[in-house]
């Protein structure tokens, strides 16, 4: 890639959020790495990796009978220090979600959102979760996803809206019931609205993804 392909490609990435129920910081850029020889493409994917939090996996909560809601994002983290030890105020969010419900916790707690992803031979999407204070702590999380794993998720949240936090545990908890319902699984979440993706737009039409 030369110095103007990579000069339009950030510009293509960068979007600045606005509006809704929390401050959005400006969304992330693709960095693509496809052309560089192994080393390089190799510090490229360290400097995009350091500090984050490897998901555990995600999924996709479905709504139940006739509901005005899509589909649902879920990202789960681990329940232990590789979550908490780079990012305590996820610990401090369960308890807050543990106290106050998702609804309630949805309204009392502003968290910027964001994507931002690296093209490299196995690509790699990055959810930004910026906590602005006081309750948890101002601070940032940033949770990592192999993307080809979820290829096939990816066009429900390209366009914005709703995204859920959660642990594997606390998902089993909920909707492990033969009984159980679309609300039970977001009771289990920390819920966040985010915006439109010009990252995950690129990369679906990148590596041929499903748009629908």
């Amino acid at each position: 890639m030369n110095r103007e392909e990579r000069r339009r490609a950030a510009r293509q990435g960068r979007h600045a959020n606005g509006g809704g129920d929390a401050w959005q910081p400006p969304q992330g850029r693709v960095r693509r790495a496809a052309v560089f020889a192994p080393a390089d493409e190799d510090r490229q994917v360290q400097d995009f990796t350091a500090g984050t939090i490897f998901a555990d996996g995600a999924a996709m909560l479905v709504p139940d009978g006739d509901t005005s809601m899509g589909p649902v994002f879920v990202v789960f983290v681990p329940d232990d220090e590789h979550t908490y030890g780079p990012a305590p105020q996820l610990r401090e969010a369960f308890t807050l979600l543990d106290k106050h419900g998702s609804e309630k916790l949805h309204k009392l707690m502003p968290v910027g959102t964001s994507w931002s992803g690296i093209s490299a031979s196995d690509p790699l999407i990055k959810l930004k979760l910026v906590f602005p204070g006081p309750r948890p702590a101002p601070g940032a999380a940033e949770v990592l996803l192999r993307a080809d794993l979820y290829s096939s998720m990816w066009h429900y949240v390209a366009g914005g809206g709703v995204i859920g936090v959660t642990t594997a545990k606390r998902l089993q908890a909920a909707t492990g019931r033969p009984d159980a319902s679309f609300a039970d699984g977001m009771e289990a979440c920390i819920l966040l609205g985010i915006h439109s993706s010009p990252v995950l737009e690129q990369f679906i039409g990148l590596y041929g993804w499903p748009r629908s």
